[in-house]
């Protein structure tokens, strides 16, 4: 069946159908199809980090501006004449800020947030719905900074995402991309059993090509959910499962191998 891999990537969202035909296909054209399902599936997440960076360098250069005091990175620890921290909740986005160089807050305390920013006296601790980063001073070497310099660096940060993002794409995509290939042929192998129960005679090499398009559904999903930062418990079982039942459908629709002629059984 002639197709090209865009209007494989739409069979494969709605029609087992005429995936099971694609069973036939060369190697190499599923090859193709798997890095263009990864480069939509890491293009959807890098608009969303893109867009997560920015949000976040707009919201800290503002606080910093508007809310705290002049203060200094120097050997490691952040330092001010605070008495005590600065705590803001902006509750129409969910978002807090926490600016803390006496050591009250703890980076547990701010992993409890579900979104923040956190310039603790030892570290700088970002939380997302979907993760959580923390970087110690100590880990960007011997450098001193303050109040000036950090400003001037999120106003710039628009123009370094630019560069920045293109690079964690590649890398992004090829490291997903290789995980992919693994999950598919793990897939290939329980289609091995699946195919035998259902008596669909099928080779690995037409198991792995249907696998491939049967990752289609769960990986689209996933992609939008952790793009729009939406738990989805149980994620990774939900994934497979997903996987393992369209892999069925599509094993469904291809006919069941013949059983042996009468006339075959009889000894020549």
């Amino acid at each position: 069946m002639k197709m090209n891999v865009f209007k494989q990537f739409g069979k494969s969202i709605y029609s087992p159908k005429d995936v099971a035909l694609f069973r036939f296909q060369g190697i190499g054209k599923t090859i193709g199809y798997v890095f263009l399902l990864m480069f939509i599936s890491t293009l959807i997440t890098s608009i969303s980090l893109g867009m997560d960076i920015l949000n976040w360098a707009s919201i800290t250069n503002t606080k910093i501006i508007n809310d705290l005091p002049n203060f200094e990175l120097k050997n490691g620890v952040l330092t001010s004449k605070l008495n005590s921290p600065i705590i803001t909740e902006d509750t129409e986005s969910g978002f807090t800020f926490i600016f803390d160089t006496t050591g009250e807050v703890s980076a547990d305390d701010v992993l409890k947030h579900r979104n923040a920013v956190a310039l603790l006296k030892k570290e700088a601790v970002l939380v997302n719905e979907t993760d959580s980063q923390r970087l110690p001073y100590s880990s960007i070497g011997d450098i001193t900074l303050n109040k000036e310099n950090v400003v001037g660096f999120t106003d710039k940060l628009d123009s370094i995402v630019l560069v920045i993002l293109p690079v964690l794409f590649l890398f992004i995509y090829l490291f997903q991309s290789s995980l992919k290939f693994i999950g598919i042929s793990f897939l290939a192998l329980i289609g091995l059993m699946v195919a035998k129960q259902m008596s669909r005679k099928l080779r690995y090499q037409n198991l792995w090509i249907l696998s491939a398009y049967a990752v289609t559904i769960p990986t689209l999903f996933f992609a939008i959910t952790n793009a729009l930062k939406i738990t989805v418990p149980f994620a990774f079982l939900l994934y497979w499962a997903t996987a393992i039942i369209v892999l069925y459908l599509i094993t469904k629709e291809i006919p069941k191998a013949k059983a042996p002629s009468n006339e075959e059984q009889l000894p020549e």
